[in-house]
């Protein structure tokens, strides 16, 4: 497992700007931002997909408000969901930007506390500017004992003001031992604060599997 984290720490030197999309950087007060995705395991084409909704909302400069709803089209039922808040450090002038938030998520027979530490900053790169934004994440069940630890890396470069291109690192600490997810993506703004996304989601470690995703981004 500790190649991967080689292979990110060397990304990082090299996609090291203005920020999108990240979940460090606060939300205008008044602004809104909705995604919706499609995501279909590559390993089992005839099982019907898993549809997605995430939404978030800028209360004020420094709190921001949303969640996020997973739909099983086979089961039509909702499969997990999550209600969130973030706020986010003033800025001090450095480098780094920073925000805390909480969150409760889950399936109704599993609901979770999730506190969580929130890192980014921006980058200038040779073909554009770049962000990386992490994720520090406890998650605690509430009608259990167990407690799940996560940690989540994003790094984004803009080769061209409408195109994004993304890879993510998504490591969670269980009982039964580390599931370590590799996501790569691409965004394009197709139309003014909208923007189509196409994400590949592979596991390094854990439970293995393979997941396509197509999405669509609203800013407004």
């Amino acid at each position: 497992m500790y190649h991967w984290f080689v292979l990110l720490a060397l990304a990082l030197l090299v996609v090291l700007g203005d920020p999108a999309h990240a979940g460090v950087w606060p939300r205008e007060k008044g602004e809104g931002f909705v995604s919706g995705h499609v995501r279909q395991v590559v390993d089992a084409p005839d099982d019907a997909p898993t549809v997605s909704i995430y939404g978030e909302y800028g209360v004020s400069d420094r709190w921001t408000i949303g969640g996020k709803l997973d739909y099983a089209v086979a089961d039509r039922d909702i499969a997990r969901m999550r209600a969130f808040a973030r706020w986010h450090v003033p800025d001090d002038g450095g480098p780094w930007r920073k925000a805390v938030g909480f969150a409760v998520e889950g399936a109704e027979d599993d609901p979770q506390a999730v506190p969580s530490l929130h890192l980014g900053r921006g980058f200038d790169t040779a073909i554009g500017p770049g962000w990386l934004d992490m994720e520090l994440a406890a998650n605690a069940s509430i009608l259990g004992e167990r407690v799940d630890y996560s940690a989540f890396a994003q790094i984004g470069v803009k080769p061209n003001p409408r195109l994004m291109t993304m890879v993510a690192l998504d490591v969670t600490r269980m009982d039964a031992g580390a599931q370590v997810d590799l996501t790569p993506s691409v965004a394009w703004e197709y139309v003014q604060g909208k923007h189509l996304q196409l994400e590949w989601r592979s596991a390094l470690e854990g439970a293995m599997k393979h997941e396509v995703a197509a999405g669509i981004w609203l800013e407004f």
